[in-house]
């Protein structure tokens, strides 16, 4: 029983360094893509206002990146990136801008494909759309310090 145990262990160790080797080969010749954050929060955003995040990656692999392609969930979310080959060590980005003309509360999701071992990745936007005190509402014009209204065929103007 003494001697078990030790025999054990090596049997265990072996399995184990084998298995780490098998990952590293098949791994570390590929490409591996790494973000710096997969969500982005913009928290409030104004109705109408640009909403762009670039989300920032590194080829952390030993071989080139190559971004095939890049889906969004819904029309409102449009990403941009570039199909330039991405060298190992190096950084590339991927624009994302949201259409803020939807009010409300939005999570929207983006997968990037590529050549990569772990070759589909999601980004994750989210955020809250709220309304511009700028814009007109209701064809009423909030930038106007007077309001002019017309009261039996003659102008009047209220001060506020």
């Amino acid at each position: 029983m003494k001697r078990l145990l030790p025999i054990l262990l090596v049997v265990v160790a072996v399995f184990c360094s084998c298995s780490r080797a098998k990952y590293l080969q098949k791994h570390a010749t590929k490409a591996h893509i790494e973000f710096n954050t997969g969500v982005h929060d913009f928290g409030k955003v104004i109705f109408g206002e640009p909403a762009k995040f670039d989300f920032v990656f590194k080829n952390t692999g030993l071989d080139t990146l190559l971004i095939t392609e890049v889906q969004s969930t819904c029309g409102c979310t449009i990403p941009k990136w570039s199909n330039k080959p991405v060298a190992p060590g190096e950084k590339g980005l991927i624009e994302v801008s949201y259409d803020t003309r939807r009010s409300g509360e939005f999570e929207k999701g983006i997968t990037v494909f590529s050549n990569a071992d772990n070759s589909a990745m999601l980004l994750v936007i989210k955020g809250f759309v709220t309304p511009n005190p700028h814009k007109e509402i209701l064809g009423r014009n909030k930038t106007n310090t007077n309001d002019t209204i017309s009261v039996n065929q003659s102008e009047k103007v209220i001060e506020k």
